[in-house]
């Protein structure tokens, strides 16, 4: 039972109250999970603007003193000028629409109003003394002969004027799911009914219970509802978009591959297109240089068709290397497949012993490099052992230290360390050479690379500095890696003198003006490739 002292006319206040606070809280929460949902914000807003409005409400119907009579009634109208603003607020959140200069003039005279209703005074403002209610003698109220029916007037017409906005849009937008604007409108024609009925009540011209806590009540469930269908509605376009998405990068991804196989048949094509006519070529220079060396006064000299067979040679393995790039581009493709992963290679395995292998590896190296002055050594343990192809094994650390090789000067250092670390066995060829740059480190095992600038590039004999390869070595290992389950890595850092591609090594520690010594230039740039091979026991 409520005490005597609170008139009946409040028992609805005291709900609207407790409905409004709890909406408010709820708001809060939501709003704390889903913080970038803008409506919420609008919508907190309107709930903390009631819940103050039906708390000056409660204040007032208390009836205390004339002093705390004027407090609620100040603080219930004072609640009452703001809620235009916040729902302007939440239409244009709703519709993401920007702000406008509209929003802040009605914003600007919500504020301006609930600070008259706060802070002014006076009969034509909030004032003593007190006046009878003109429908419940028993009820005082203050004077208020101008700002009372201004802000009812003000709330009473923008609530219709956005219940018209709403309706136009809903109209408008009925076949784009704007389905959310309709609870909108009906929730602000039972608000502007219900303020309108106590808006004539307070004029003595009806004399039945207020009703305006009923009509903010459904109010509330209205924008409810209304949130719950916008919130559905993006739901259902951001899944939508998403699928648009997925669909358009599904599209884009077999227009690649189309585009992908259409270049690997040109390329192959022209690969194979090549190799008859050089074949063709090349076996009639020799047949024309063996008929021209044979006679006794040759029209043409021997260095002339020298030069041609180089050139013929050179351009033949040009196409061979081009081949081979498109042969380990296939062979990446088809281990890249999801029905590949997992598959057992069917070349043979056998139990390496790492360390003697590895050292026979370098003993073949240092014959081939053997015009060049390097020091390359191995380092780590000794007794490590791996199961892997030894043929493919060969090939790959053939193919790291050439590299190795051509990008270190003379007097340089280049090390092969063996070691284990947990679950794998690492081999580790490392130079401390020009090293590479960060912007070509991505581009290593993609075939077609080289360390210097394309400007400055010129083929040269295997292991000579700066011979700089098309990339091969790399890109087959990438291929082997994909095959048989090891992870390659690497390290680099361009050497501190050099560090723009133009900027060329003279080739040789001695020569170069940075160095004093060969420590200078070892502690200047290198790069380190790793290979990783999972341990397992050996069978």
């Amino acid at each position: 039972m409520l005490p005597d002292s609170i008139h009946h006319f409040t028992v609805g206040v005291f709900f609207g109250l407790a409905s409004s606070s709890l909406m408010a809280i709820l708001c809060f929460v939501t709003m704390v999970i889903y913080p970038r949902y803008r409506p919420l914000r609008s919508l907190l807003l309107f709930y903390l603007f009631l819940s103050i409005c039906f708390l000056g409400w409660v204040i007032y119907g208390l009836q205390k003193s004339p002093e705390s009579i004027l407090v609620g009634y100040r603080i219930d109208h004072a609640g009452i000028a703001l809620l235009p603003a916040s729902w302007l607020w939440f239409y244009l959140a709703l519709q993401g629409q920007k702000v406008r200069v509209s929003a802040w003039v009605v914003t600007g005279v919500s504020i301006v109003l609930a600070a008259l209703a706060l802070f002014g005074n006076g009969p034509l403002l909030f004032g003593l003394p007190m006046e009878p209610d003109p429908v419940s003698m028993n009820i005082l109220r203050p004077q208020s002969k101008l700002l009372r029916p201004i802000i009812h007037c003000f709330s009473l017409v923008m609530c219709l004027t956005y219940f018209y906005l709403t309706m136009q849009r809903f109209w408008r937008n009925r076949e784009q799911r704007a389905l959310y604007l309709l609870p909108v409108s009906i929730g602000l024609l039972l608000f502007f009914l219900g303020g309108l009925h106590d808006a004539l009540r307070s004029r003595g011209l009806i004399s039945r219970e207020p009703v305006f806590w009923l009509a903010s009540f459904w109010l509330s469930i209205f924008f409810v509802i209304a949130i719950t269908l916008h919130f559905r509605n993006l739901e259902r376009a951001l899944g939508e978009a998403q699928y648009a998405r997925i669909e358009a990068l599904d599209h884009s991804r077999k227009e690649l591959e189309r585009l992908n196989r259409a270049k690997s048949i040109a390329l192959d094509h022209l690969s194979h297109e090549l190799r008859t006519p050089l074949a063709v070529i090349q076996g009639n220079l020799r047949l024309l240089k063996r008929k021209a060396q044979a006679l006794t006064s040759p029209i043409v000299r021997k260095e002339v068709f020298d030069i041609m067979e180089r050139n013929l040679n050179r351009i033949s393995n040009i196409q061979h290397e081009t081949n081979v790039i498109i042969r380990s581009y296939q062979e990446l493709e088809v281990t890249s497949l999801p029905e590949t992963i997992g598959s057992k290679e069917t070349l043979p395995m056998e139990p390496i012993s790492l360390h003697p292998f590895t050292e026979r590896i370098l003993n073949k190296v240092k014959q081939n490099s053997a015009h060049r002055y390097l020091n390359i050594q191995l380092d780590g343990a000794n007794d490590l052992s791996l199961n892997m192809n030894s043929v493919v094994l060969d090939d790959i650390l053939t193919g790291l230290l050439k590299n190795s090789i051509e990008n270190t000067p003379d007097e340089g250092l280049i090390r092969v360390v063996l070691e284990k670390k947990n679950q794998w066995i690492q081999i580790k060829v490392q130079d401390f050479g020009i090293g590479i740059t960060k912007e070509n480190q991505q581009d290593l095992f993609y075939g077609l690379f080289h360390t210097l600038d394309t400007e400055l590039y010129t083929s040269k004999k295997p292991y000579d500095f700066g011979a700089g390869g098309k990339g091969l070595d790399l890109l087959k290992t990438k291929v082997y890696g994909k095959r048989f389950g090891f992870d390659i890595s690497v390290g680099s850092q361009r050497c501190i003198h050099l560090p723009n591609e133009r900027d060329l090594c003279p080739g040789k520690i001695s020569l170069c003006k940075y160095c004093k010594k060969p420590d200078d230039c070892l502690s200047s740039g290198g790069s380190t490739f790793c290979l990783s091979f999972q341990s397992y026991p050996l069978s």
